[in-house]
Parts: C-alpha cells; sequence; structure tokens
C-alpha cells in the first residue's frame, strides 16, 4: 500500500486568485504524484450542488446555503479526496472546511459550533496538512473580478462588507492554526507565489515514491 497523500488546499476570497495558483502547483507536480479538484463542484453531485449555489438568479436562505455546501463536502471529501489520499497522490482542494467557516460562519453569522459539529461528522479526523491563504483587500478583489468581465456568481454580487468579514473571519482562523496556515500576499506577481507555494508542498512531499496508479475520479 502507497503511503497515504498530503491534502493540501486554498483558500482566499473571491478575486484572490486562488484558483489560478492551484493549478499552477497542480501543473507542476504533474498527475502522477498530484490531483486537483474544487469545492463546490468536485463530484458530479458537486456540479448540480454548484450550479445551485451560484446562480445569481437564486435566492437561497442562509441556512439552505450552510447545508448544501456541507452536502457538497461530504461527498466531495468520501467519493473523491479520501480516495485519492490513499492513493499516495497531493491533494489540491480549491476551497475546504476553511471557506465554509469564513464565508458561512463569519459572512453569514452561522454558529461556529454548528459548522465544527457537522465538519467533524463528515470528516472526522481529517484536516488538510497545509492550507494556503491568499489575501486580499475587498476592494481590489472586486477590481479584479469586474475586470474579468463574467458573468458573476450569487456569491460574487454579495455586498463588500460581507467579503471584509470574510477577510478577516480567514485571518481569524490563520491565526488560529499557525502551523497549518502560510498566509500569502495575494498582490505579488503570479510566479513569485508559485515558486513559494511549490517550495513548501516539494519539502513536505520530501522524498515519497510514485503514487500507485488509481482509476478513481470524481
Amino acid at each position: 500500500m502507497p503511503e497515504k497523500g498530503l491534502l493540501i488546499t486554498f483558500e482566499g476570497i473571491d478575486g484572490s486568485g486562488k484558483t489560478t495558483q492551484a493549478k499552477r502547483l497542480a501543473a507542476s507536480l504533474g498527475s502522477d504524484r498530484a490531483f486537483l479538484t474544487k469545492e463546490p463542484g468536485g463530484t458530479p453531485v458537486g456540479q448540480i450542488l454548484r450550479s445551485i449555489l451560484l446562480d445569481p438568479a437564486l435566492v437561497l436562505d442562509p441556512q439552505a446555503e450552510l447545508y448544501l455546501f456541507l452536502a457538497d463536502r461530504a461527498q466531495h471529501v468520501k467519493t473523491c479526496v479520501l480516495p485519492q489520499l490513499e492513493t499516495g497522490k497531493t491533494v489540491i482542494v480549491d476551497r475546504f472546511i476553511d471557506a465554509t467557516v469564513a464565508y458561512q460562519g463569519y459572512g453569514l453569522n452561522h454558529p461556529a459550533g454548528l459548522i465544527k459539529t457537522i465538519h467533524h461528522h463528515i470528516l472526522g479526523h481529517l484536516l488538510p496538512d497545509k492550507t494556503f491563504l491568499f489575501d486580499l483587500d475587498p476592494p481590489k478583489a472586486r477590481e479584479r473580478i469586474e475586470k474579468r468581465g463574467d458573468r458573476k456568481t450569487s456569491v460574487e454580487n454579495r455586498p463588500e462588507d460581507f467579503f471584509h468579514r470574510v477577510r478577516e473571519g480567514y485571518l481569524t482562523i490563520a491565526r488560529e492554526n499557525p502551523d497549518r496556515f502560510i498566509v500569502l500576499d495575494a498582490l505579488l506577481p503570479e510566479h513569485e507565489l508559485s515558486g513559494i507555494i511549490l517550495r513548501e508542498v516539494t519539502a513536505m512531499q520530501g522524498h515519497r515514491p510514485p503514487p500507485a496508479s488509481s482509476g478513481h475520479r470524481p
């Protein structure tokens, strides 16, 4: 049996550049060593949930939104994340548990204890080995989103004060978990951020043997 793989998560407010960096890390490591996925939408079930959660035409009750995100996570962890970790691969997740605490906890004022309890039920003792947080001021993030010119999601359409709460939530979580988090200035050049991340993950991988081949896909 191969050694269990690493779980690496990428976090930050919308427009922080985390998705670009997650893709860069996966490309640098290669598909034989790494598996890239995301939340919401990392599984077929998750893709349906994602279409509901991010549709700007739908108005979700905040409690319904929380449970849909958690349903996506339950499906994702059981059918994608854990199987890939068991092959020995480094699993790279674009948003994971800290996103729910930051967005639905700090952003929408859901009780932290409730989120923690449900996460424990879904995840057991599974936590990321390392989390990269891309810190960015909300007005700058908004500017980046506007430049993309894409149709905004329901989350991206939220007022700026929501993103200030989410950002502060992320920074609070990072302060409480200094061994797990690396906080990065999202305004640094992309190549510089990629270099920092790749060096950190490569050092964590050490000299692990290549993972066994797996046909599992979400």
